[in-house]
């Protein structure tokens, strides 16, 4: 490409490596909107969305549950109420594309803060791409419309900031630690993992010319006292420390399985730390840093909740490996791509990010720019009938459809289990819950019918529940998708066909 020459100079033309670069940055920020981008909403919007309205409406966060039968009346400890509002406001201003677009903007946000680093510790347009592409993939597992966004913000910016810090903080940078984890203490619970970045900073080895130690001690005690800047006080802490702790029959919670497409590129991602460690320079010199990378490694591999926030943390080290690594085999191999190569490479590393940009952009054209669902995977059926016949009572149900069912028929019903689990649910009711709809015949699986007030149930059509054929029950609705249960006495039978495709949210 040649540049508009001024008068008296010679036209410039940019060689191949520059157009290497320029490439691989068009593929990071087409990754970026491509893997953070996707409108799919989660099956916990629902019930977020009803909890910011419903703290907004009353002025006071919720401190007892009346949206369950089987946890009424038991602490309600809403950890994420500040982000809930936040989605209120939105939703109700400008419906799913307000959401979305201010997802698209927080992912924006992180995917440039876990650039930062990459950049300052990788030279090579290649590393630097790759990195970034990798990280991007993997981040891609967890990333929705919840309030675990903002941990990954947190996660990022705390280590970009941690990267560069080499002087003693002034006040403005005592404010501003202070004033962000009081936030992100009130809009996810995860604040933790802040947390534990600043406890790792402050007492691990730090070879760099990082804050000093009087400062970095200081850290998480400051973070600790504006973590309590809750509703909550210190009492959060300690649910979170117990919630850690409990267990979690949730599939995000389990260990990561090959066999799950969505999960390879944090395997991929986990191989190319290990494999480059022989080359490791930031590791070496920040221990804490890689303290926090071997421990984020075991515990995504324990749970797949952890695998964006793994990617997060090790961005820069593989970068700094990576670009190490990829020095040694070149002086060795002194092999380089000529001039038409590379551009064939850019070439081709733009040519898929078009593909990706147009991919993302059939998807919102498909779907208006609202945030969507697929109908097959919620009682989308089954909840028009509800409210058509004016059904109230106790419903037994599964936890991925609980937050859909209280958004379309609360307070008319109350349900089993909903997607804020341990923030009301204690584990008895859970594992009731789960072994009820497990579709197999343990001595447990009838407890949701005989220690509750259960008085209809809506289970997945095919899955056998205690309630099939059980003396007083009866059909009441079916389709391909769920099946009603009722008491005798309750309405009439029906069969209906369950919708189908994309539906947008709500």
């Amino acid at each position: 490409m040649t540049g508009t020459p001024g008068p008296g100079l010679p036209a410039r033309t940019w060689p191949a490596r520059t157009w290497l670069a320029r490439a691989w940055v068009l593929l990071g920020v087409s990754s970026a909107l491509y893997f953070l981008a996707d409108n799919e909403a989660d099956n916990d919007l629902w019930v977020h969305l009803a909890s910011g309205r419903r703290i907004l409406a009353d002025g006071a966060v919720p401190r007892l549950d009346d949206l369950s039968y089987t946890a009424a009346g038991l602490p309600w400890i809403d950890h994420e109420w500040l982000t809930q509002i936040a989605f209120a406001r939105l939703f109700d201003l400008a419906g799913s594309p307000a959401l979305w677009l201010a997802k698209v903007a927080v992912a924006v946000c992180t995917a440039w803060l876990v650039w930062v680093p990459v950049r300052r510790h990788a030279a090579s347009p290649w590393v630097r791409g790759a990195v970034m592409v990798l990280v991007l993939a993997a981040m891609a597992r967890g990333y929705a419309v919840r309030p675990q966004m903002v941990t990954y913000f947190g996660v990022a910016a705390l280590l970009a900031w941690l990267d560069r810090a080499a002087a003693a903080p002034r006040w403005s940078t005592w404010a501003l630690v202070g004033l962000g984890f009081t936030l992100w203490a009130n809009a996810h619970g995860a604040v933790i993992a802040g947390l534990g970045v600043l406890a790792a900073y402050a007492v691990l080895p730090d070879a760099a010319a990082g804050l000093p130690r009087r400062a970095r001690l200081a850290l998480p005690l400051l973070a600790v006292a504006a973590i309590c800047v809750n509703p909550y006080g210190p009492a959060l802490l300690a649910y979170i420390a117990a919630e850690l702790r409990g267990p979690h029959p949730l599939t995000e919670w389990q260990p990561v399985r090959l066999a799950d497409a969505t999960l390879r590129p944090f395997v991929a991602l986990l191989i190319a730390v290990v494999a480059t460690l022989p080359f490791a320079r930031l590791l070496r010199r920040r221990w804490w840093w890689a303290a926090i990378v071997a421990g984020l490694a075991v515990m995504a591999l324990r749970s797949q909740r952890h695998t964006p926030l793994f990617a997060i943390v090790a961005a820069a080290p593989l970068a700094d490996q990576a670009e190490a690594a990829l020095a040694w085999m070149t002086a060795r191999t002194r092999q380089r791509l000529s001039p038409a190569a590379t551009l064939l490479v850019a070439a081709a590393l733009a040519a898929l990010a078009g593909l990706q940009l147009a991919t993302l952009g059939a998807r919102l054209a498909r779907d208006g720019g609202r945030l969507v669902y697929l109908a097959e995977e919620y009682p989308v059926g089954a909840v028009r009938h509800l409210r058509a016949a004016g059904l109230r009572g106790n419903l037994a149900l599964p936890l991925d459809w609980g937050g859909y069912v209280l958004w379309h028929t609360a307070p008319a019903l109350r349900v089993s289990l909903d997607g804020r689990f341990a923030t009301v649910y204690p584990p008895p009711v859970v594992t009731d819950g789960f072994a009820f709809f497990r579709g197999d015949a343990a001595p447990d699986a009838a407890r949701l019918l005989d220690a509750y007030d259960t008085t209809l149930v809506l289970a997945p059509r095919g899955v056998p529940t205690a309630v099939d054929d059980r003396p007083g029950w009866r059909l009441l609705y079916t389709d391909q998708v769920a099946a009603l249960w009722g008491r005798d006495g309750a309405t009439a039978a029906a069969a209906a066909e369950a919708p189908r495709g994309w539906v947008p949210f709500p």
